[in-house]
């Protein structure tokens, strides 16, 4: 009987061990963010110099043409993007990836041009420390751009 409980404590401690461990090794995220703001006229004034912020508009994560995530501004034109980690680098989504708004520009005050759409390049900021074991990598919009 005493065998069978030393069995049965080593494998829940086994058991228990395994997860502990991964957690500390996953201790890792990339997360892209920032605001989007409405453009003016031009197409050069979409990145903050505008005050109005693009609420609930639609954006996405395209990388080499291809949108590999997608969700909408909240009312402060906030979006938050948690990346796959072990299937992107850093240098590859800088390279490789983009932020496009899909949704009208109409959906802006005027003066918005009424055709087109936003998209934006992406930069690193650096990273941030969150409890002693959580690391999180910083990608932001380089600026925001009307493409026709």
């Amino acid at each position: 009987m005493a065998m069978k409980l030393a069995l049965f404590v080593s494998l829940m401690v086994a058991a228990l061990a395994v997860p502990i461990s991964g957690a500390q090794r996953m201790g890792y995220l990339i997360e892209i963010h920032g605001t989007v703001y409405c453009p003016g006229n031009s197409n050069t004034n979409a990145s903050g110099t505008n005050n109005v912020v693009f609420a609930i508009a639609e954006i996405h994560v395209v990388c080499d043409g291809k949108a590999i995530d997608y969700a909408y501004t909240n009312e402060h034109g906030g979006f938050l993007f948690a990346v796959d980690n072990e299937r992107y680098t850093i240098p590859e989504i800088l390279k490789t990836c983009k932020l496009v708004v899909i949704s009208a520009l109409t959906a802006c005050p005027k003066p918005s041009p009424s055709t087109g759409h936003l998209e934006s390049n992406l930069k690193y900021i650096g990273d941030t420390t969150v409890g002693g074991n959580l690391k999180i990598s910083n990608i932001v919009p380089a600026g925001f751009h009307v493409v026709p």
